[in-house]
């Protein structure tokens, strides 16, 4: 085997050595990073409908994957309770050169609503009986 060849084995060998060896050590990701998280949503009481601005729907307790691109909020709607509505932000993967240091998330996660009752109807007023004026 000439010298070249040599060095190009083990080279190969010593790049395949240091893979094994990289379960602590960040992630060389030249590719785009995950654009989507998986955003926990609940609601206090549960059973409330959730529906996000990018047009996700579920019933809490739930979960959704949405894309960490833009901000967005989730609407909470339930029979009795006033509706409330959160603002998610995205946060963006935070990178050292080639090193993904942080992987992209979302803020709040988990979302939480502490849904409040509605007050009740107004009572309906009675019509008065007029008399007729002769």
């Amino acid at each position: 085997m000439n010298t070249r060849a040599s060095v190009v084995v083990i080279f190969g060998f010593a790049l395949a050595s240091c893979s094994s060896v990289s379960s602590n050590m960040p992630s060389f990701n030249l590719l785009s990073p995950p654009t989507d998280a998986t955003l926990t949503i609940d609601s206090s009481p549960p059973g409330a409908v959730a529906s996000a601005s990018n047009g996700a729907i579920c019933r809490t307790p739930c979960s959704l994957s949405v894309p960490v691109t833009d901000a967005f909020t989730v609407t909470y709607t339930l029979d009795g309770y006033l509706p409330q509505t959160v603002s998610v932000r995205p946060i963006p993967v935070a990178k050292s050169a080639l090193i993904d240091m942080t992987p992209a998330r979302l803020e709040p996660n988990p979302v939480l609503a502490e849904l409040q009752p509605a007050p009740p109807p107004a009572p309906e007023t009675p019509l008065v009986n007029r008399r007729r004026r002769p």
